[in-house]
């Protein structure tokens, strides 16, 4: 416990899956949290949950993709609890499409959530870092970011540039003590895959296939994404920046 006492973060994308995971997470271990949802709805919820282990937070409506948002989110941190320590850019969508079917909306509403968000987060992070001699930021990839997918090219595209990011910011902020790392999850059973599962039109099929892609076997739970994000954001990991860490049951070595 307290591994992240007297830190304070801010977590996008927060409202279930592995965002509401690392809210509770990071506040158990002490963090005071400030939490971006998309849908105002799933913050009474998300305040609920974190309550549950002992812990609050502080939750604003967040469209990540709108830069006043973003200014918003981290403004919030500074006037609530003095500064920013720790990001976690964990904001996403799904995308399916190939090259021919995915619309132009559509391939800008991804990339804007996916890729444009972490920039936009980024941005007012980095100077509230700078001030506190030190930071953290925490990019939630996905393993489509590192190796090819079928019928996913605008996810793919965003989430290889949310890896490129990672590793440009990285080296940007290295001098400033201000360290980045990405995560790049295998298939995460989140509201963002039912939604998924729920676009393809087979379903039952599409999760098994998915299952048969990780020599793990299973699908991976949000805690577990959420537990990677705490030690990257944590100090245990003051001499990690630019690491690209694949959770994801072991899909990177099939």
């Amino acid at each position: 416990m307290d591994r992240l006492k007297g830190k304070v973060a801010a977590i996008t994308g927060a409202g279930s899956g592995i965002g509401a995971a690392a809210c509770r997470l990071f506040a158990e271990e002490g963090a005071n949290v400030v939490a971006g949802v998309h849908r105002a709805a799933d913050g009474p919820a998300l305040h609920q949950f974190v309550a549950e282990g002992g812990r609050t937070l502080t939750w604003i409506p967040a469209d990540v993709s709108r830069e006043k948002d973003c200014a918003q989110l981290v403004a919030t941190a500074v006037a609530h609890y003095g500064g920013l320590d720790i990001l976690f850019c964990n904001a996403g969508r799904t995308g399916v499409g190939t090259v021919e079917t995915t619309s132009d909306e559509r391939w800008q509403a991804v990339l804007d959530v996916n890729l444009k968000s972490i920039l936009l987060c980024c941005r007012h992070a980095v100077p509230e870092m700078r001030k506190r001699g030190c930071g953290s930021i925490v990019i939630n990839a996905s393993i489509n970011g590192i190796r090819g997918n079928q019928g996913m090219v605008a996810y793919a595209a965003s989430k290889g540039g949310a890896v490129a990011l990672t590793r440009a910011l990285a080296m940007d902020h290295a001098a400033e003590n201000i360290r980045v790392n990405c995560l790049c999850p295998g298939t995460i059973r989140t509201r963002m895959i039912e939604h998924y599962l729920a676009e393809v039109g087979n379903p039952v099929e599409t999760e098994q296939a998915m299952i048969a892609k990780h020599p793990l076997g299973r699908l991976g739970r949000a805690e577990e994404v959420a537990y990677a994000a705490l030690f990257l954001a944590s100090d245990e990991a003051s001499f990690i920046t630019g690491v690209v860490l694949p959770v994801d049951g072991g899909r990177h070595i099939r």
